[in-house]
């Protein structure tokens, strides 16, 4: 018992001066409002006022400077401003649980106020300790900027973005910054991970409610260690660092790489409008409210990061002010090196991507369907999975192409540049791309392209130059320029050996000095 106690002595003397700051607020409090009604006559109640606004400083700065030894004179504002929130709250809690036990359930009051002061007095001293005065706030201050990326997507969940964010930490703080990551999981830290404590993952594995409240709670707490939050995504991410800032002020950036109100508003069949009419013209109920809550979100960042022109313009058309947007383009040189290429024995066609309505892989079944006619032996590997799944492989079915479609469902960057290199084509009929993370990649690794003229595909596929660009869902056009690439492969090598030279505005190098720069400006 004793080498408990002497163990965990600090911990007891961190308590014992929180109720000796708390206590001598209340005296303050007490001894002014006596001083001020009593000595100088002044009216009761403006001395009750004045007599809580000063002991309520005095516990601030006790609590502070003497309680949880937090010196830091930068952040004074902002806990002033959490603490009189707490402090408000619990006036509330006071007040509605005083008459739970009083009125409910019948405890005498003065039992009951002493019942609620003990168990505000334990919370606030929560809250105070692990968030206004957090000790993971407390660290050294120095130059160096320190980044929270908020993100949806970490590895080991697969995909160019989530990969993309296992290098650009340690670029970031090759570069001199000071990274931590929040993600949502369905994997539990490594070892390494524990080791080096910039990870936090928050597991999927529980109802959405608990893992969105353990998400928020662990950022805002992140919060008070960073300079800045760069959230990759809108929502939720971005969203929770919308609230952080309207509660703190703290600054954040926010990655722009695709409109998620459209894709949801889309998915739920409230609207069938293109992207940027969608944006243009007034939409249902729900849609509208998707779309108030997109623009809060991106109006209120102090830096939006577009990954192309396309983004940047629509990111203008919801109202964000030009000065904030910086177009920063995706890389994918950072892969390491690629799979020899291995002349396939079939024609072979490549789709990688979420399968969605908008990704219009239905229309290149039955193109493939057509092709088969000249092409017996052509294959279509379709990389990815998602809600349209297994219709597609219904219309396959129907199509009695099932022998000709592959579906490999999801699959590891490593193994998508393995089917890359066996094959012959890449396409993708979509209707809408930020910016095509999977052409860059099918580029990387000597595949011809054909992509229709949409969002950001124009900034990376110029039509005749480095690849075909058709449009979305014309199967006759799509049939045409398959047929035209399959039988010219000395058209096939100049696509792919153009494609070389633009991936040389593709740099990570590029892609990382861009992001501090845009960091710094703020």
């Amino acid at each position: 018992m004793a080498e408990f106690f002497f163990k965990n002595w600090h911990h007891f003397k961190q308590v014992a001066r929180y109720v000796i700051s708390g206590g001598t607020a209340a005296v303050v409090n007490l001894a002014l409002l006596y001083f001020l009604t009593d000595y100088l006559a002044i009216w009761y109640l403006f001395s009750a006022a004045l007599s809580y606004v000063v002991s309520f400083f005095v516990s601030f700065f006790l609590q502070k400077f003497w309680t949880f030894r937090d010196n830091r004179k930068d952040q004074i504002n902002k806990q002033l401003m959490i603490y009189a929130g707490i402090a408000g709250f619990g006036l509330c809690f006071n007040v509605l649980l005083m008459y739970f036990l009083v009125d409910i359930l019948h405890i005498w009051y003065m039992f009951s106020q002493i019942i609620v002061g003990f168990l505000l007095a334990f919370c606030n001293f929560l809250f105070y300790k692990f968030f206004v005065f957090s000790r993971s706030t407390q660290e050294s201050r120095d130059d160096k900027l320190k980044i929270l990326i908020a993100t949806g997507i970490y590895p080991p969940d697969l995909g160019g973005p989530a990969t993309l964010l296992t290098e650009l930490p340690g670029a970031l703080k090759v570069k001199g910054l000071g990274v931590k990551i929040i993600t949502y999981s369905d994997v539990t830290l490594s070892e390494r991970e524990k080791q080096e404590k910039m990870v936090y993952r928050i597991s999927r594995r529980q109802c959405s409610f608990c893992y969105l409240v353990k998400y928020f709670w662990q950022m805002w707490r992140l919060s008070f260690w960073c300079d800045i939050i760069y959230a990759t995504d809108t929502y939720s991410v971005g969203y929770f660092a919308y609230l952080i800032k309207k509660l703190t002020g703290k600054k954040y950036i926010l990655r722009f790489a695709g409109d998620s109100a459209w894709e949801k508003a889309t998915i739920s069949g409230w609207t069938k409008d293109y992207i940027v009419d969608f944006e243009n013209k007034e939409q249902e109920a729900r849609a509208e409210k998707l779309k108030n809550q997109r623009r809060r979100i991106l109006k209120n960042a102090d830096k939006i990061i577009a990954v192309s022109r396309f983004m940047a313009d629509l990111a203008r058309k919801i109202g964000v002010d030009n000065k904030k947007i910086s177009v920063i383009y995706n890389a994918v040189d950072f892969f390491g090196e690629q799979p020899q290429k291995i002349k396939s024995l079939s024609p072979t066609l490549v789709f990688a991507g979420r399968l969605m309505p908008w990704k219009g892989v239905e229309a290149l079944l039955s193109v493939v369907a057509e092709l088969k006619n000249n092409f017996p032996d052509i294959i279509f590997e379709i990389l990815g999975d998602g809600p349209e799944f297994s219709h597609l492989k219904e219309i396959a079915q129907q199509l009695n192409i099932e022998q000709n479609v592959k579906f490999r469902g999801r699959v590891s960057e490593l193994d998508s540049h393995k089917i890359f290199a066996h094959s012959t084509i890449f396409v993708l009929n979509t209707n809408y791309e930020g910016l095509p993370h999977s052409v860059l990649n099918a580029m990387r690794a000597g595949l011809p392209v054909i992509t229709t003229p949409v969002g950001g595909n124009p900034e990376v596929v110029q039509d005749g130059v480095n690849g075909l660009l058709v449009a979305y869902n014309n199967e006759l056009a799509w049939q045409e320029a398959i047929s035209r690439l399959l039988g010219n492969e000395s058209l096939r090598e100049k696509f792919s050996q153009n494609a070389k030279k633009t991936l040389e505005k593709f740099k990570f190098e590029e892609m990382v000095n861009k992001t501090i720069e845009t960091m710094n400006s703020i």
